[in-house]
C-alpha cells in the first residue's frame, strides 16, 4: 500500500467535511512513552522511550476525520538484546458515532523503525471500534477501543497472521480545552519461519491535550 494512502483518503473525505457548516476542529499534542518489544526466538529485545507528535481532527454530526503524526527515539533496555531504533509515524482514521457511547474507527498507519543496521517498514489497516462511557456529564469519561488489524506489511517479513489492538483511558473536557490520557497495546504476531515463530508489540502510555474550534 502506498504511503500517499492517508492523503488519499483526507482527499476523499476533506471537501464533505470542510464545505458543511458547523465544523469542530480539533488540533492536539501529543506526548507518549512507547515501548517496543520483540520476539525472534532468542528472548525478548526491548526499546523504551519518548514519542511526540500531534493529531488535526474534523468532526460533523458524528462523523469525524483524525490526522496523526508522532516520532521518537527508543532506546534499548539493559540486557534485553535490543538496539536503539527511530520511530516515526503517520495515520489517518476515519470515524462514525452511530449512536452516543459508541464509534466505529477504521484506518490506515505507515510506521518506520530505523536502526543503525536497516530500517524497517511497517503498513497498517485497522478496523474496530471505542466505547465511551460518561463519568461526570459531559466533561468526564472512560475510554475503551479495540481494533482488528487485517493487514499488516512489514518489508523482509511475511504478512503478520494475527494482529490487534485494545486501549484503555479517560478523557476530560473544560469549555474549547479537550485532554486524554490513554493506554494501547498493539501486538502482531508472524508466522512460523523454520522453527521461529516471531511477534512484536507496542504499548504506549499518551497524553494529550489542545483545543476545540467551530468552524462556521
Amino acid at each position: 500500500m502506498s504511503r500517499v494512502g492517508p492523503m488519499v483518503l483526507a482527499g476523499l473525505l476533506l471537501p464533505a467535511i470542510v464545505s458543511a457548516q458547523g465544523i469542530e476542529l480539533s488540533g492536539l499534542i501529543t506526548v507518549a512513552h512507547g515501548d517496543h518489544r520483540v520476539d525472534a526466538g532468542l528472548g525478548v529485545e526491548r526499546a523504551t522511550g519518548l514519542l511526540v507528535g500531534g493529531v488535526v481532527r474534523l468532526e460533523r454530526r458524528g462523523i469525524a476525520l483524525d490526522l496523526s503524526g508522532v516520532t521518537g527515539h527508543l532506546t534499548a533496555v539493559q540486557g534485553s538484546g535490543g538496539i536503539d531504533r527511530d520511530v516515526s509515524q503517520l495515520g489517518a482514521l476515519a470515524q462514525f458515532a452511530p449512536l452516543p457511547w459508541l464509534v466505529l474507527e477504521s484506518g490506515v498507519t505507515f510506521r518506520s523503525f530505523g536502526t543503525v543496521v536497516a530500517r524497517q517498514r511497517w503498513t497498517l489497516v485497522r478496523a474496530g471500534a471505542e466505547a465511551r462511557v460518561p463519568l461526570s456529564g459531559e466533561t468526564f469519561w472512560a475510554l475503551g477501543h479495540a481494533h482488528l488489524l487485517p493487514m499488516v506489511s512489514v518489508n523482509g517479513l511475511p504478512n503478520a497472521a494475527t494482529s490487534f489492538d485494545a486501549g484503555t483511558g479517560l478523557a476530560y473536557r473544560r469549555g474549547r480545552f479537550v485532554f486524554d490520557l490513554t493506554y494501547t497495546l498493539e501486538r502482531c504476531d508472524f508466522p512460523s519461519q523454520g522453527s521461529t515463530r516471531r511477534s512484536e508489540q507496542l504499548g504506549t502510555i499518551a497524553l494529550r491535550g489542545g483545543v476545540e474550534l467551530r468552524l462556521h
